[in-house]
């Protein structure tokens, strides 16, 4: 059974104390504050319990096994046993991809949003006249608590990494993001678990059908992830949730996340350029656009950096009389603790993203009513039992996940922007580090983002000795619903890396590097490929990175996948 990497990061509990400064003399209530540490000695440090066995949690590691092979890859990813199939869960199956046929039909949120700056159309109302024509009305829905976090790259793990914390502290959470890995119902979870497929199916088809009969003409239906979006609010009301964990589809201000008007609990992640002919050309004004989130009088956390980003999310948080704070780095954070030491070992992404994560679970927690409510002052951060063991147990696969398979190393990273590549750069360089294998680069990146950049992260911080662009297509034969995209045809995907292709190329030419890659139609041409090469009885160090549809394509077909009959069968 495969184990997770503990996180040494997390296997001390901490407390730190920190007050509140507020930057400008006149302590108006859209004032930044920020996180000032006190001088007080630390408590004493006890240890935690080291994490389940079987579990792939936030660090997502996979250490092989003796009975590694009774396991699919998909089951090794998501730490989900094989279970008999009963003919039940065929006709469960069954019914659940007919309805996503029929949700992909529907226009992408990337598309919806473009129409909506062309057009001047207010997306927002055309969310709010679908959920009403659905049967719920915007005042049913804002009964909900949300945790609303905007972001360009972290925001995922931000969200799954609150969500957890949460958990333990008893709360029954709904948990709804994108893009999906594999299938489609991981977008809407429940307690940390995706949305069972009939439960999916009941709400899909009360949803769509309600959408169906009230159309005006034929186009009048909501694009694919406002349609979701209004299928996660009927199922978290459904589901009597305490608290729904809501990460923005894209940008912020006009995502159809966004209707809701009560919102005290809202985190903004890191930001870069990134869907800019959607969100805007310049980096103020793709934090103009996350910064929308904020509502009248909400708290909002971030650990944005750069100074014009900053001054940007404060000017919003003023006009809401909002209050923003800056949570402290991670490196500052175990400093704090004498516990910097542990700061090597843990993940990047915990890294990155725990203190927001647990600044968002607490102030969550201080604001809420009832049961669940901690009276913990304004700005505390005290790491406790429930936030440390949260961090441990939290699952978001496909972020710096290794897992061990078919006498391969397939490292699977999400990353999709300069910072986030080097982020991944970085954690494959420690994994390989005193490996000899051969290492295998497997890249492809949708829509239209310029990828020289990602690119250059790739060829200068990593060694490869096969590079494979492909499209996000597990092989020619590929017909789950749930891989199919709602923008790209194949042949344009297919097109696509081909020029991404090309651009490698022309990097090894300028930098006198003799080019190791190539384009393949498929993910399994890919691996055939790499089996062709280089026979089963070599282990391999394989990188998949670049989108998160990659990771989904590469996963589905290395459930498929056996090194020793490659040669015979050939790409399907």
């Amino acid at each position: 059974m495969p184990l997770r990497k503990p996180l040494r990061s997390v296997r001390t509990i901490t407390t730190i104390c920190l007050d509140v400064a507020l930057l400008n003399s006149t302590r108006r209530m859209n004032n930044t504050i920020k996180l000032r540490k006190l001088a007080t000695k630390p408590p004493t440090l006890k240890a935690l319990p080291r994490p389940a066995a079987g579990i792939n949690g936030i660090n997502g590691c996979s250490q092989p096994q003796p009975d590694q092979m009774k396991y699919t890859f998909s089951e090794l990813v998501f730490s989900d046993r094989r279970r008999t199939l009963t003919e039940q869960d065929a006709r469960e199956e069954a019914e659940y991809n007919a309805d996503i046929e029929q949700l992909k039909n529907l226009q992408s949120n990337r598309e919806s949003i473009q129409n909506s700056i062309n057009t001047r159309c207010d997306t927002l109302a055309i969310t709010l006249k679908y959920l009403e024509r659905s049967g719920l009305t915007l005042e049913d829905v804002e009964k909900l608590s949300v945790i609303h976090v905007a972001g360009t790259k972290g925001k995922g793990s931000t969200c799954a990494l609150t969500e957890s914390i949460l958990r333990q502290y008893g709360a029954r959470t709904g948990f709804y993001s994108s893009p999906h890995l594999v299938s489609t119902n991981e977008r809407i979870r429940i307690n940390g678990e995706p949305l069972a497929k009939a439960k999916f199916t009941h709400f899909f088809r009360l949803v769509y059908d309600r959408l169906l009969y009230g159309r005006e003409h034929d186009r009048d239906m909501p694009a694919f992830f406002m349609f979701l979006t209004i299928v996660g609010f009927h199922v978290f009301i459904a589901e009597r949730v305490d608290v729904v964990v809501l990460e923005v589809g894209i940008g912020g201000e006009l995502d159809c996340t966004n209707i809701l008007r009560n919102v005290r609990t809202a985190g903004i992640t890191s930001l870069s350029l990134e869907h800019t002919q959607v969100l805007g050309n310049t980096i103020k004004e793709i934090a103009w656009q996350k910064a929308g989130i904020i509502k009248p009088g909400a708290h909002v956390y971030t650990h944005v950096t750069q100074p014009e980003c900053l001054q940007v999310i404060r000017e919003r948080a003023a006009e809401k009389h909002a209050q923003l704070f800056e949570v402290p780095q991670a490196e500052e954070l175990f400093a704090l603790n004498q516990r910097s030491d542990y700061l090597n070992s843990c993940n990047d992404y915990v890294r990155l993203n725990g203190c927001l994560a647990i600044a968002l679970a607490y102030d969550w927690l201080r604001q809420s009513t009832g049961r669940l409510h901690r009276d913990y002052p304004l700005n505390w951060l005290q790491l406790t039992d429930e936030v440390l063991h949260g961090i441990n147990q939290a699952n978001w696969p496909g972020r710096c996940q290794l897992v061990n398979y078919e006498n391969m190393r397939i490292h699977l990273d999400g990353a999709h922007t300069v910072e986030s590549i080097r982020v991944c750069c970085n954690w494959y360089q420690k994994s390989t580090k005193s490996s000899r294998n051969p290492s295998i680069l497997v890249f492809n990146r949708t829509g239209d983002t310029d990828t020289k950049a990602l690119l250059q992260v790739l060829q200068q911080s990593c060694r490869f000795d096969m590079v494979c662009f492909v499209p996000n297509l597990s092989s020619a034969k590929a017909n789950d619903p749930n891989q199919t995209s709602v923008c790209y045809s194949d042949e344009a995907q297919r097109e696509r890396a081909s020029l991404i292709a090309a651009t490698w190329q022309k990097l090894c030419d300028a930098n006198k590097q003799v080019n190791r890659g190539r384009m393949y139609n498929t993910v399994w041409d890919a691996f055939v490929e790499m089996r062709t090469r280089y026979p089963a009885h070599i282990e391999l160090d394989v990188l998949i990175t670049g989108s998160i549809h990659l990771l989904g394509a590469a996963i589905l077909m290395l459930d498929d996948f056996h090194s020793e009959s490659k040669a015979t069968n050939g790409s399907t």
